[in-house]
């Protein structure tokens, strides 16, 4: 037994060699090892190839799918332009005059740059897209609340710290928020409720484009037209100058 237990502690190669057994050199066993590996893919890849003959509607839109993954993937922005856009809407609303200027659009802008300034803006992403959340504390604050881990915001709470989400190369929320960036909407605050939102047909009348488009067309007079021009210049010009008394 005692010769069994210490046959047993070499492994299977010592075993071997007792018996006369040498083991294959490790080029051998890496070239099984690949070759084993390559003839798995091999099967793969015709079961694969065999299954997209027998359904090739569920093929085409498999690759389909990956091919839009893929483009997702790579289209996600980085935090340098998430940046970058922020510096760039805070110049774009500064060339607003504060009076045209939309207060709400501003205020989202600010809170951007101060957050961004106090180092408390956090980047993640996640594959197909990314996010932009609002940190309690900076990187380097060296507070007990901020190193403690105990203390720090659950995940579940992430939806009230959301500024901003990144997808397919923009940023979603800062575009909506610049989107009417030079209409001040607090100055419609004291309008009825019925004229503080316009619809577009509101906006795009055709009739007025009819109308502001019918001055620029040349004007056309008929004979009728000029007879009567002519006898209404003619009796004009027979009135008396002053009316008696």
């Amino acid at each position: 037994m005692a010769a069994a237990a210490a046959g047993g502690g070499r492994g299977l190669w010592g075993r071997l060699a007792e018996r006369g057994v040498q083991p294959p050199p490790l080029t051998v066993l890496a070239g099984r090892w690949w070759r084993a590996l390559l003839q798995d893919y091999a099967a793969a890849v015709r079961e694969a190839a065999e299954g997209a003959r027998r359904r090739p509607g569920v093929a085409a839109g498999s690759l389909a799918g990956l091919a839009g993954a893929a483009a997702c993937a790579a289209a996600v922005p980085s935090a340098e332009s998430f940046e970058a856009a922020t510096v760039e809407a805070a110049g774009t609303l500064l060339l607003l005059s504060p009076g045209t200027r939309s207060p709400a659009a501003d205020r989202h802008v600010q809170r951007l740059l101060r957050r961004r300034e106090a180092g408390r803006l956090r980047y993640r992403d996640f594959f197909f897209l990314a996010v932009v959340y609002e940190a309690p504390h900076a990187t380097d604050a060296a507070l007990y609340p901020a190193q403690c881990p105990h203390l720090r915001p659950r995940w579940r709470e992430l939806p009230g710290r959301l500024l901003d989400v990144g997808f397919w190369g923009r940023w979603w929320v800062l575009g909506a928020r610049l989107r009417d960036c030079d209409i001040n909407e607090e100055e419609f605050g004291a309008l009825p409720a019925r004229l503080r939102h316009m619809s577009p047909h509101h906006l795009h009348s055709q009739r007025n484009e009819s109308q502001f488009l019918e001055k620029f067309q040349p004007v056309t007079l008929t004979e009728e037209d000029i007879q009567h021009l002519w006898k209404s210049a003619v009796l004009g010009l027979q009135k008396p100058l002053f009316s008696p008394d």
